[in-house]
């Protein structure tokens, strides 16, 4: 599973490299429509503590993101700000209780909210089925579950058409129920990524 994820990564990084120009050419005045206006890659630091073992959860997040310019879809075509659709599949290193891995796909809905020329305040709330390799109270045996997270940052443009994204990542691993036990893992992120920017 970490192969793949790490042949998406390298696939993703390198079509940002080689097509952008293609993309740009794509897009240029079809954006009156839903369109790709992000790829891009990050990490950051995840913590947490476990309510039932007094145990600490650290987790070190690895992600792509492929968004989408979503304003035309909900009636914003003439807002400043970008709501935006992201995908992002993820491969993130546990690091304790016990030496693990969550791996998955989270998607996003995020509003991009210009305050400068170069600087966006960003919202996000996302979820997305995950896998998590380790055993706890909280979850029990290591297997299916959901990661559900709420962030605010701010992207910074680098250049015309790229920018680096960073900001805080509450998050959430659940179940929903589909067994038990399902209390809960909570942690804390700071995150940072490099969007090219269509």
């Amino acid at each position: 599973m970490k192969k793949r994820l790490f042949r998406l990564f390298k696939a993703v990084l390198l079509a940002s490299v080689f097509i952008p120009g293609k993309l740009d050419a794509a897009t240029t005045g079809a954006h009156e429509s839903v369109h790709l206006d992000e790829l891009g890659i990050g990490s950051g630091y995840a913590s947490g503590h476990l309510k039932f073992t007094e145990a600490d959860y650290h987790a070190v997040p690895i992600f792509v993101r492929i968004g989408f310019d979503m304003n035309s879809a909900f009636g914003m075509k003439n807002s400043k700000g970008t709501l935006q659709l992201a995908l992002e599949p993820f491969c993130n290193p546990v690091s304790k209780p016990a030496s693990g891995v969550e791996t998955g796909l989270n998607v996003f809905f995020r509003y991009l909210h210009p305050l400068a020329h170069s600087v966006k305040l960003v919202g996000e709330v996302g979820s997305g089925p995950m896998y998590l390799s380790i055993d706890s109270e909280e979850q029990g045996k290591g297997g299916f579950n959901f990661l559900n997270q709420f962030g605010l940052g701010a992207q910074v443009a680098v250049s015309g058409n790229s920018a680096i994204t960073c900001g805080y990542r509450f998050r959430h691993i659940s179940n929903a129920g589909t067994s038990q036990p399902n209390r809960g893992i909570n942690s804390n992120a700071v995150v940072l990524s490099y969007s090219l920017l269509y």
